[in-house]
């Protein structure tokens, strides 16, 4: 397995940031969602986890838009690449558990 691949596997086992931090309920499993600025290429170490309804649906990244999910949600600095923090201290948190 290539390390992009257990990244993103990893980030997929954290969860969803939004549920994780109990902002609104989760519906569906865990999703990939990569962060990029505009139609930049994307990379597979810069993913969160979103469930179903956060990642595509009514109320989830795609479904708002980025400016009024990231508001939403107040994810850091009100941007998509706030995900990220929320997505590392998740995955701090499932590697704490795994090592207990």
């Amino acid at each position: 397995m290539s390390p992009a691949k257990r990244h993103m596997d990893l980030v997929a086992k954290a969860g969803c940031v939004i549920g994780n931090r109990q902002l609104a309920q989760c519906d569906g499993q865990v999703e990939v969602h990569h962060v990029a600025e505009g139609s930049s290429k994307r990379s597979d170490f810069a993913t969160v986890g979103l469930c179903t309804e956060h990642h595509s649906g009514g109320s989830g990244f795609h479904g708002l838009r980025a400016e009024r999910f990231c508001k939403l949600y107040r994810v850091p600095w009100e941007k998509e690449e706030g995900l990220l923090v929320w997505a590392n201290e998740d995955i701090a948190r499932l590697r704490i558990k795994v090592m207990a």
